[in-house]
């Protein structure tokens, strides 16, 4: 009888089995780490966009704030020239249009608002965690701090607007006024309605209009036109800042 032999596989050294496990090992550290630096490089290039978006943001705010300056200017000079009409007590029909023209064109509210476009988008996405750049990231929150403040002062000057417009109503009759469809800021004088008239010359009356409109004028002065300044200097060195950080053109 034939007897068969069993054919014995040789055993594998432990070490053909380091290697293994050691390729196995080095092949999902190596994914491992293409796919960090892969997540690394996705969020340089998001900041960078962000950072590219906010400075477009900064250089609307100046335009804006140029804007203002040179409507603000001219509000306080045109509120102190009425307020001296009526300081001065002398109120012939002519102080009297005057009165009337600059009342209605320059006792305006403020409207400025500044974009929050990027920063909205790094405050909801939690994107501000991409900023890695400390100096440029406290320099983004001083400047929404200090938007925040120059909006303060902003309204507390509407509030003193609103009080002195309700005085006026007292003063001023409408129907010396064009009345104009495209609801314009300016109504010129209707010339087919007569000389224009106070409704009262009232002492008490006049002066107190004319204190609300002398401390408004002083808080554009003083308050806001500091404020609104000091917040065009901070946009500026913003972008600079940036721009020099991020190698931006």
């Amino acid at each position: 009888m034939e007897v068969h032999q069993h054919t014995h596989t040789p055993r594998k050294k432990w070490t053909h089995y380091f290697w293994e496990f050691l390729m196995l090992f080095l092949a999902v550290f190596c994914g491992f780490l293409a796919e960090y630096q892969l997540e690394h490089v996705i969020e340089n290039q998001r900041e960078k966009q962000f950072m590219r978006s906010m400075v477009e943001d900064l250089e609307k705010d100046l335009a804006s704030l140029e804007n203002e300056a040179k409507l603000v200017k001219t509000q306080y000079e045109k509120l102190d020239s009425l307020t001296e009409i009526i300081y001065e007590g002398e109120l012939g029909q002519f102080q009297v249009t005057r009165m009337y023209e600059l009342q209605r064109r320059y006792l305006y509210p403020l409207t400025l608002k500044l974009i929050n476009r990027t920063e909205l988008q790094l405050t909801n996405s939690g994107g501000m965690r991409l900023i890695r750049n400390k100096q440029v990231a406290d320099s983004i929150i001083y400047y929404s701090t200090i938007t925040e403040l120059l909006y303060e002062t902003k309204h507390n000057i509407n509030a003193h607007r609103d009080k002195a417009k309700d005085i006026s109503f007292l003063l001023f009759n409408n129907k010396y006024y064009k009345h104009k469809e495209d609801f314009s800021l300016v109504f010129p004088l209707d010339p087919s309605r007569g000389e224009p008239e106070l409704l009262t010359k009232n002492p008490a009356v006049l002066s107190e209009f004319a204190n609300r409109v002398s401390h408004m004028s002083d808080l554009l002065k003083f308050n806001y036109k500091r404020r609104f300044e000091g917040q065009a200097s901070n946009g500026k060195r913003l972008i600079q800042l940036i721009k020099k950080e991020y190698h931006l053109d």
